[in-house]
């Protein structure tokens, strides 16, 4: 038997306005639900990029939802809205581990008034739809829709599995259903599967019974009021060392750094922070009474024979311990100091940092980045750096990071074309510059390496670093005069004139080159100051030389 259809256009017509109904709905969801939903970037103990979650808020003036894990482990964190804002968590009101749940309340000191979500006040039916609005790998408010594929029972309680695709960063968002109310806050997925999400069904009722605080019991340091103050402060003459975080106590003041070793010249940077060197050490300034702290102790080495080794593209955090400053809670402005050639960190107005958390997210990233290679995780801060280059080709600082982890991975033409990428982008720049002579010198290509620290050093005439370097090619091409003229401005320097190793190096060329009188004067001041035995050997060997 054939059944006719008399009417196709008006069959036609019914689907397409089916279609268009349920595409209007769609879009009403997303313009309800995305100024309601947050992203989530979260620091650790160090001050440091911890990651990133999601979150929604459920009242006009500023209380949230998440996931326990999004916050756990975190000493502060920020939510950012649809209009680039950014609010610091100001307060945990309740949490339960189990549940995977958390319901905070943001900084709101202009009594803002945001957007929120509802409940639903029904139980979710399998094969309904659901949506969800969320922050997938850091990929703010993107939009996935699915069904509910079950309901089930696990560890956390009742949880809903959705086919809509959820990722890392998704967690603590909202799962919606077709109304745009709240069933189940995203929270987990098995990778190992495909499509399988799961999110921890939630309304007013289960809210309401979560009435413990087991998060504030495990995090005390979490929202420390303000003594613990998140400053992202790079060092003013380097690139590799950022104070992260200062926390101030009455007994102590400590502040947390990270180092990345991004240094072409240095396949392994040896750190050390000395104790009671005074002005020649680590110390506090306090600009509102000129008064000095000078540093206690450090989780650093401590001398030359005893540092903390930092392998290339790698990060390390450290702590260094400074007596307690009085008056901590008024205190304006301080720097932070190593001796007259070490670290600087100048001039930080802390009440600029106390007041709010402000953080740049392009920067986020990025330290979050440095952060993952702190657990020697190359794949996820190169993959960070990728996502970077594709919103910003040219970001010099993510093209010379993913070449200095091509060196450490040995993909060594992966790196040269990170360098030329980078050269060709900002060509009036010495970063990628340097990193391309290092590895030509790492390759022995010497001339390549000179032609490129020839140009650094006309961008950067005033880094006695560059003249040190090209030292050393000169010395590889046996180019004595040349090195000579180098090592004559390298021994000028402040920090270098009564260097014995540099003055024998110095001593080493004029011989080379027989001027005789410059290597004598020079031999004779490295030995006034020499205090290894093995090098004052040495400088008596070339002195008794020469002729």
């Amino acid at each position: 038997m054939k059944t006719i259809i008399k009417y196709p256009s008006l069959l036609c017509a019914i689907i397409l306005f089916a279609v268009c109904s349920c595409t209007t709905n769609i879009s009403k969801i997303v313009e309800k639900t995305k100024p309601a939903t947050v992203t989530i970037y979260t620091f650790d103990e160090y001050g440091a990029p911890l990651g990133t979650g999601s979150g929604f808020f459920i009242s006009s003036d500023g209380e949230g939802i998440t996931n326990y894990h999004v916050l756990d482990g975190a000493v502060k964190a920020l939510v950012r809205t649809t209009d680039s804002t950014e609010y610091q968590i100001e307060n945990i009101i309740t949490s339960s581990k189990k549940r995977d749940i958390i319901k905070f309340k943001i900084k709101n000191s202009e009594n803002k008034q945001f957007s929120h979500l509802s409940f639903a006040k029904k139980n979710v039916i399998q094969g309904e739809p659901v949506y969800n609005i969320s922050a997938p790998h850091g990929l703010e408010y993107t939009f996935s829709e699915g069904i509910v594929s079950a309901i089930r029972e696990d560890s956390h309680g009742t949880v809903i599995q959705i086919s809509a695709p959820i990722s890392s960063g998704s967690s603590g968002s909202a799962i919606l259903n077709k109304k745009g109310e709240v069933i189940a806050v995203a929270t987990y997925q098995h990778k190992n599967g495909q499509n399988l999400n799961f999110g921890v069904a939630l309304n007013n009722e289960t809210l309401e019974n979560i009435t413990e605080n087991d998060f504030t019991k495990k995090n005390r340091k979490f929202t420390n009021s303000n003594n613990y103050i998140i400053l992202n402060q790079q060092a003013t003459n380097t690139p590799y060392v950022k104070l992260n975080a200062i926390e101030f106590k009455k007994d102590a003041t400590i502040a947390y750094f990270t180092y990345t070793n991004l240094d072409m010249t240095s396949l392994e940077a040896n750190l050390y922070i000395q104790i009671n060197k005074g002005d020649d050490g680590f110390y506090i300034l306090n600009h509102d009474t000129d008064k000095k702290y000078y540093v206690v102790s450090s989780t650093l080495g401590t001398s030359k024979d005893n540092t903390t080794s930092v392998k290339l593209a790698s990060t390390h955090r450290f702590s260094v311990v400074f007596p307690g400053i009085k008056d901590y809670e008024n205190l304006k402005e301080i720097s932070i100091i190593e001796g007259e050639s070490g670290w600087k960190f100048e001039d930080i107005n802390i009440n600029d940092y106390r007041d709010k958390l402000e953080y740049d997210i392009n920067t986020y990233y990025k330290n979050y980045a440095y952060n993952m290679m702190h657990e020697s995780d190359l794949t996820m801060a190169k993959s960070l750096f990728l996502s970077i280059l594709d919103e910003d080709p040219e970001d010099e600082e993510a093209l010379n990071a993913l070449g200095i982890m091509a060196i450490a991975e040995e993909n060594y033409s992966e790196a040269l074309d990170y360098f030329n990428e980078s050269i060709e982008y900002h060509p009036a720049s010495a970063i990628g510059l340097k990193n391309r002579a290092e590895y030509y010198y790492f390759k022995k290509e010497y001339n390549h390496a000179l032609d490129d620290y020839n140009k650094v050093i006309g961008i950067e005439s005033n880094n006695i670093q560059h003249y040190i370097r090209r030292t050393g090619i000169y010395l590889e091409l046996k180019n004595y005069e040349k090195a000579k003229k180098d090592l004559d401005v390298i021994i000028a320097d402040a920090q270098f004139k009564e260097d014995p190793l540099y003055l024998y190096f110095h001593a080493l060329v004029c011989t080379e080159i027989k001027d005789y009188p410059a290597a004598n004067k020079s031999l004779q001041t490295a030995y006034k100051h020499c205090t290894n035995p093995e090098l004052t050997q040495a400088i008596r060997h070339l002195y008794n030389s020469i002729p």
